[in-house]
């Protein structure tokens, strides 16, 4: 399976989604909508601000006064979140996906199960503008309510908290339940279940697929405590992945000692053979011999001759 295959199960059309609600506004209310995109395209829309159960902004028009614009969403109740919190905390990549700022659908389903639903009916906004038109939808309101959809295009997490749980207080709650869940298991004794069970591991069909970002982990915790720089540990990680993608898919030991290799040699830029047996902890002539090898296929370029021989990745 393909990094987009995989990637197929992020749902990437929320704010699309968001802004087909005032297609539900019905005929009358269409030329307002209309305006008020071609205001939001403008740049009309300032100060927008997204908290739990609410939009505001401000529209300002040529020679008008700004105009405030609230949007009210409907929050689910405490004990449909509290359910859903229990529910996603039984999964360790409920927490990946909302860590890496992404609403799979998995994750979706989840919150749906325990009655909360992301995606709101018209009905369920309440609009408010300080302007002196009648309608409740004015053109202001569709303004901002279409650069919202734009936001929440940008960052999909914003659905959560405008149903009422902004995504780090989610992560928060998840992380509790987690370590309670975790306290309970020490209690039990789990000798019985994992005698029993019974199997060929071998049977098990693995669905291994390369990450496009195997730091972004690291990026989104920041750098490790009394480290200032985390680009080092990046680049570490992201060897390791190619090691470890490389043996994944099958393509043998001997590969994954070539593209270790070649990812060692890219981070030094030019280096001796010696120096680099010494960073990859293995024998000097093995890598020697390697590195000629790799020199005789193009992958590798050299300079000096004997123990003063330079050696540097051709895509470096």
């Amino acid at each position: 399976m393909s990094s987009t295959a995989v990637r197929t199960e992020v749902r990437r059309w929320w704010g699309e989604r968001v802004l087909s609600l005032l297609d539900d506004a019905g005929a009358g209310a269409a030329q307002r909508v209309q305006r008020g995109q071609a205001l939001a395209r403008r740049g009309a829309v300032d100060d927008l601000l997204v908290v739990p159960g609410e939009v505001r902004a401000s529209v300002t028009e040529e020679r008008a006064r700004p105009y405030a614009v609230t949007i009210r969403w409907v929050m689910p109740g405490e004990a449909a979140w509290a359910a859903a919190e229990r529910a996603l905390a039984r999964e360790l990549r409920f927490i990946a996906a909302l860590l890496e700022g992404e609403l799979t659908t998995a994750l979706v389903e989840t919150l749906e199960g325990a009655g909360v639903a992301l995606l709101p009916t018209l009905d369920e906004l309440t609009f408010t503008c300080t302007c002196p038109e009648r309608a409740a939808l004015c053109r202001h309101v569709a303004a901002v309510h279409t650069l919202t959809s734009v936001q929440i295009d940008r960052d999909p997490t914003l659905l959560l908290t405008l149903r009422g749980r902004d995504r780090e207080d989610l992560l928060a709650a998840l992380r509790r339940g987690d370590e309670a869940d975790e306290g309970a298991a020490t209690a039990l004794d789990l000798s019985e279940g994992f005698t029993a069970a019974r199997g060929d591991l071998d049977a098990i069909v693995l669905h291994p697929a390369p990450v496009e970002d195997p730091a972004a982990l690291l990026r989104q915790l920041g750098p490790p405590p009394g480290i200032d720089d985390e680009e080092p540990f990046a680049a570490l990680i992201e060897r390791a992945a190619a090691a470890a993608w490389r043996l994944a898919a099958g393509d043998g030991a001997a590969a994954a000692d070539e593209e270790l290799l070649l990812a060692e040699l890219r981070a030094h830029r030019v280096v001796t053979a010696a120096a680099l047996a010494e960073a990859l902890g293995r024998d000097e002539e093995a890598v020697r011999a390697e590195l000629d090898r790799l020199f005789e296929t193009g992958a590798v370029l050299r300079t000096g001759s004997g123990d003063r021989t330079r050696y540097r990745a051709a895509s470096a």
